[in-house]
């Protein structure tokens, strides 16, 4: 059986405060360090990494071109899974969220995340789609 093809979404915000900036590490390092646990997940799952799209983010962005290629790649069928750090890489609000995973669903595309914060974990869990339901 063929690996499945996966795509990386990597997402970080600039920082809007002065002091958070300088705790945080650059946003490049951020991406890269995000890029790596998403590829060890694609190892340890046999996964085939075909793309990796990635977005750094003012604090309301009005454009989202990683996004956007994303959900190119989607319609276009070039993916089955789609590896993400956190559902907030993808939209902040969860009904943005839900929309998302409805339609990677309805197309056939798996979203995975490394990690989901109690605010997300009900839209993931009723309109994600389950590991097992792919296997």
């Amino acid at each position: 059986m063929a690996a499945e093809r996966a795509a990386l979404f990597l997402a970080t915000r600039l920082p809007t405060e002065p002091k958070e900036a300088k705790r945080r590490p650059h946003p490049e390092s951020e991406l890269a360090d995000q890029e790596a646990r998403l590829r060890e997940l694609a190892a340890r799952e046999c996964y085939h990494v075909t793309r990796v799209f990635s977005e750094i983010l003012p604090e309301f962005p009005e454009q989202r071109p990683g996004l956007k290629a994303l959900r190119t790649a989607m319609w276009l069928r070039e993916i089955d899974v789609i590896l993400v750090p956190s559902p907030e890489c993808l939209y902040r609000d969860p009904d943005r969220l839900k929309a998302f995973l409805i339609e990677a669903r309805t197309l056939g595309a798996r979203v995975e995340f490394l990690e989901v914060p109690p605010l997300y974990a009900w839209v993931v869990k009723e309109y994600g789609w389950p590991r097992e339901w792919s296997r």
